[in-house]
């Protein structure tokens, strides 16, 4: 004869402490903007670098940055410097390990200037946009202007509408 068990009844979270959590996380998303913005900018005054193009487009679930263009203050492109921006800190996240076969947490720690920069970027979408990426998605470009120590967002967002009509006749 088996013993039946009890099921334990679970205590779902109440929605306003789900929402609450997600402002924390908002918060927390945009501290971390500004941080890691001001050390990149600081790391970039020793560079040739006065502004940064970033463009990003997400759609069905999935987003991700495009492109990363770093230019002179005569707007010619120039090549990324492989300098690690002290005190900033870079995201954790999963990639696939072909050895292992299995998903592996990588980042964290100090990173390099394009580490940093696509972390400001990620950490601003999360910020101000959470669901970027979701469905139709979002497109734009982010401008940093390393001069004038400022990040100019250019956020569009993808709308879908349905029309529908029925009638009889």
């Amino acid at each position: 004869m088996s013993k039946t068990s009890k099921s334990k009844k679970v205590k779902m979270p109440k929605m306003d402490d789900i929402m609450a959590q997600i402002k924390a996380d908002q918060i927390k998303k945009a501290e971390q903007v500004k941080h890691n913005a001001k050390l990149l900018f600081d790391t970039l005054q020793e560079t040739k670098v006065a502004s940064i193009e970033v463009t990003f487009d997400g759609c069905g679930d999935s987003g991700q940055i495009e492109s990363v263009v770093y230019e002179d203050h005569r707007g010619k492109e120039v090549s990324e410097p492989k300098l690690v921006v002290k005190g900033s800190y870079k995201g954790k996240h999963q990639e696939w390990d072909d050895q292992k076969k299995t998903f592996v947490e990588v980042g964290g720690g100090e990173g390099k200037v394009r580490d940093i920069v696509e972390q400001v970027c990620y950490d601003k979408l999360e910020a101000s946009h959470g669901g970027w990426e979701i469905n139709g998605g979002s497109y734009g470009t982010f401008h940093f202007d390393v001069l004038n120590r400022k990040v100019n967002l250019e956020f569009n967002e993808r709308i879908e509408e349905v029309n529908s009509s029925e009638e009889s006749f």
